[in-house]
C-alpha cells in the first residue's frame, strides 16, 4: 500500500469514527429552545431539574408506577373523566401528584378527582415587600410546623413563585402548606395573606397544588428554597412530566421528532446483529490497514539518503559552501 492510500484510508476511518460521535452526542445532548424540553437550558426549559433527578414524559395518566410522583406542570387544555379517573386511581394506590398551575386548567382535574383545593385564576399576587426579584414575583412563607404532616417541605421557610394565582380550600382534609405576606395583593385590591401551596390526601397518596406555572422550570426551581422541596418529592423516585395537556410539547415538536428519528436509528443500528456486524466491519478496516502501516514503516526506514555528488561542498555558516568565492 503506498504511503499516499494510507493516509488516505486512515483520514477515511477518523472520518467516519468522529461522525458516529457526534452522532451518538446529537441524539442525547443536542440543546433545544422548545418549551418545558429536558434539553432546553433557557428560562422555559426543564434541563435543570431533568438532569438532577430520574424525569420522565408522559402521555398517558393511567397505568403509572404508585411509588411515582406525577408532576402536572402548567396545563393549557382542560382534562377529562377518564383523566380524572386514572390520577385518582394513582393516588389512591399511594402515588403522590404534583400539581404546578396558575391558568386554572387544572381546575378540572381537581373536580374530577374530588379534591378541595382550587385554583383562583381570576387574577394573580403580587408583593412589593417579600419578593426575590419584584413584586410580581413573590415569595411564600412555609407555616411552621407543617413539616410534621407535610414531610415534603421539610428544611424549607421560603418558595420563590411567579405571578401565584390564590388558592381557594373547601374540604377539611385540605390544608394550607405555604402562604404569600400579609403585604400581598391583587390587581382587585384584595389584601393577604394568600395560600399558594396546599396540600391534601386522597386514598394513601398525596396531592400537593401550587399555584404557580413556573414551580419547575429553570428560570425558578433554584430560587429560595424550591429546590428543597423539590429534592424532598423527586429524590430516589421516578417522576412522571404529564405531556398530553400542552398544546405544544417537547415530544410533538420538529425538533423533538427529528432527535426522535435520529434516537430510533441509533437504537436500530446500536441492537444485536446490527451493532456486531458494525463492530466487524470496524476491525475489517483496522486490519486493512495493518499492511499499509508496515508498508509505510518499512519505506522510512529502507528509503536510500541522497549522496553528496562531486563539487559538492559543507555549507558554512554563511550559507556558502567552502572554497566559494
Amino acid at each position: 500500500m503506498k504511503v499516499r492510500d494510507f493516509d488516505s484510508a486512515r483520514g477515511i476511518v477518523a472520518a467516519a469514527l468522529l461522525a458516529v460521535l457526534v452522532f451518538v452526542l446529537l441524539v442525547q445532548y443536542a440543546p433545544d429552545s422548545v418549551a418545558f424540553s429536558p434539553n432546553n437550558y433557557g428560562w422555559n426549559g426543564l434541563q435543570g431539574v431533568a438532569s438532577a433527578y430520574n424525569v420522565n414524559f408522559t402521555t398517558s395518566l393511567s397505568g403509572l408506577p404508585t411509588n411515582g410522583v406525577l408532576a402536572i406542570l402548567q396545563p393549557s387544555v382542560n382534562f377529562s373523566s377518564a383523566d380524572s379517573n386514572s390520577v385518582r386511581s394513582f393516588l389512591e394506590g399511594g402515588g403522590t401528584v404534583l400539581v404546578a398551575d396558575k391558568s386554572g386548567f387544572a381546575n378540572s382535574l381537581l373536580r374530577g378527582i374530588g379534591s378541595g383545593i382550587t385554583i383562583g385564576n381570576q387574577f394573580s399576587i403580587s408583593d412589593a415587600v417579600y419578593n426575590w426579584k419584584a413584586q410580581s414575583v413573590p415569595t411564600a412563607l412555609i407555616l411552621p410546623g407543617i413539616a410534621a404532616v407535610a414531610p415534603y417541605a421539610a428544611n424549607a421557610t421560603g418558595l420563590a413563585l411567579n405571578q401565584p394565582s390564590p388558592l381557594t380550600l373547601s374540604n377539611p382534609g385540605a390544608m394550607q402548606v405555604a402562604v404569600t405576606s400579609q403585604f400581598s395583593e391583587t390587581q382587585t385590591g384584595a389584601k393577604g395573606p394568600f395560600v399558594v401551596v396546599a396540600s391534601e390526601k386522597i386514598g394513601q397518596g398525596t396531592l400537593i397544588v401550587i399555584g404557580d406555572s413556573q414551580f419547575l422550570l429553570n428560570s425558578e426551581w433554584t430560587i429560595a428554597d424550591n429546590k428543597v422541596i423539590i429534592g424532598n418529592l423527586f429524590a430516589n423516585r421516578s417522576v412522571f412530566i404529564d405531556a398530553s395537556h400542552w398544546f405544544s410539547s417537547p415530544l410533538t415538536s420538529s425538533t423533538a421528532q427529528v432527535k426522535a428519528q435520529l434516537r430510533e436509528l441509533y437504537t436500530s443500528v446500536s441492537g444485536f446483529p446490527v451493532r456486531y456486524l458494525i463492530v466487524l466491519v470496524m476491525v475489517g478496516a483496522a486490519l486493512a490497514l495493518v499492511p499499509g502501516l508496515l508498508s509505510r514503516s518499512d519505506f522510512m526506514q529502507s528509503s536510500p539518503r541522497p549522496i553528496k555528488g562531486k563539487g559538492e561542498g559543507r555549507q558554512n555558516g554563511y550559507g556558502r559552501s567552502r572554497g566559494q568565492p
